[in-house]
């Protein structure tokens, strides 16, 4: 999930439009920060946040909506990535889930803290819709910062867990599992594959805890 683990390129067009949405995240958890806590009601900056929000699933999403919506608010958490050579690297974050445009779409920011070996946070976002057709959720991971994309397609397996798949052009597939979801927590792993899922590298492990109550409605 981190910037480490892609290098793919995409449009300017498509890097412009999810630097908006990053941005979009970032002006508003900086308002709820105090950074703009003084700022009139018609402050134009935060018109996009504020047209961008949802409060709840389309109804058109039906039971598909529960997949994603249950992540709803705010995640604290703790990450771990693995090298090649099998190298640790610790962090911690938080993980932010809400609904946008009018429910049909949910957003995410993936923030990692400041720490001494970085001293400004990083954070990237994630878009994911239903797709009706293909009968799956469509996910577009955007790292602004190192000019990125992983776009994965997949949905739900059982009840706690959902796999989302992404083939990319070197031969290398990936992986992204949400497992154990439970109402407070869950674990995210990135893996990923060179001989066709014969065997699975692990890249990252996230340990994700609830910050607060759940949202009555996801």
């Amino acid at each position: 999930m981190k910037k480490s683990t892609f290098t793919r390129r995409f449009p300017e067009w498509l890097l412009a439009a999810a630097v908006l949405l990053c941005a979009s995240g970032g002006i508003g958890r900086a308002a709820a920060a105090g950074e703009a806590r003084d700022a009139p009601a018609t402050d134009p900056r935060l018109d996009m946040v504020t047209a961008l929000q949802a409060a709840g699933p389309h109804p058109s999403l039906g039971d598909q909506a529960k997949a994603f919506g249950r992540f709803v608010g705010t995640w604290d958490g703790e990450y771990t990535e693995f090298s090649k050579v099998g190298k640790e690297t610790r962090s911690s974050g938080e993980w932010i889930f809400g609904w946008i445009m009018d429910g049909r779409a949910i957003q995410d920011l993936f923030i990692i803290h400041p720490s001494v070996a970085r001293k400004e946070r990083f954070i990237g976002t994630t878009l994911r819709y239903f797709d009706p057709k293909s009968a799956t959720w469509s996910v577009t991971f955007v790292d602004p910062e190192n000019g990125g994309v992983e776009t994965l397609t997949g949905g739900a397996v059982g009840d706690d867990r959902i796999v989302l798949h992404s083939n990319n052009s070197d031969g290398k597939e990936t992986r992204w599992s949400f497992d154990d979801i439970r109402p407070d927590s869950w674990v995210f792993r990135d893996e990923e594959t060179r001989d066709g899922g014969k065997t699975w590298r692990l890249r990252e492990v996230d340990h994700m805890k609830r910050r607060g109550a759940a949202p009555a409605v996801q």
